[in-house]
């Protein structure tokens, strides 16, 4: 399974990506404070994010301008409802606060992430064991 997504929503979830990795610093105090079970997720976490990375490109700035998502669904889905709800958090408590191109990442993330959540959706739908009926279903609606 692969998604082809354009620059303006590779650099909505990119910001997205790098205000979590702010919390990379808790994987240290958890370990500090003897948490070993809570380093443990967030290392799961970031590390998926990581790999999305790799495929949204690590530069803040890069070259291209479609970007093929390569992860597997049930690795993307969580980590896209993450930036998803973030962008709507951040929307909601502190708009006056945003500068022009943080508030437009923002809002990107808001579209960017349901209609991927959508397209995550339909992918699962058309791979799953009796697709071949639920396709035959949608043709004919």
């Amino acid at each position: 399974m692969s998604i082809t997504i354009n620059r303006r929503y590779r650099d909505a979830i990119y910001d997205g990506l790098m205000t979590d990795f702010t919390a990379i610093g808790d994987i240290f105090r958890n370990l500090r404070n003897d948490e070993p079970g809570h380093a443990r997720r967030l290392h799961r976490r970031f590390a998926a994010e990581l790999r999305l990375l790799d495929d949204l490109g690590w530069e803040r700035e890069p070259d291209a301008e479609k970007f093929e998502l390569t992860m597997p669904a049930q690795e993307l889905r969580p980590i896209i409802e993450r930036v998803y709800w973030s962008a709507v958090a951040s929307l909601n408590n502190e708009p006056d606060e945003l500068v022009d191109e943080a508030l437009t990442h923002l809002s990107d993330a808001t579209v960017a992430c349901p209609e991927l959540l959508a397209r995550l959706a339909d992918e699962a739908i058309a791979t799953a064991p009796g697709a071949c009926c639920t396709e035959a279903l949608a043709a004919s609606a």
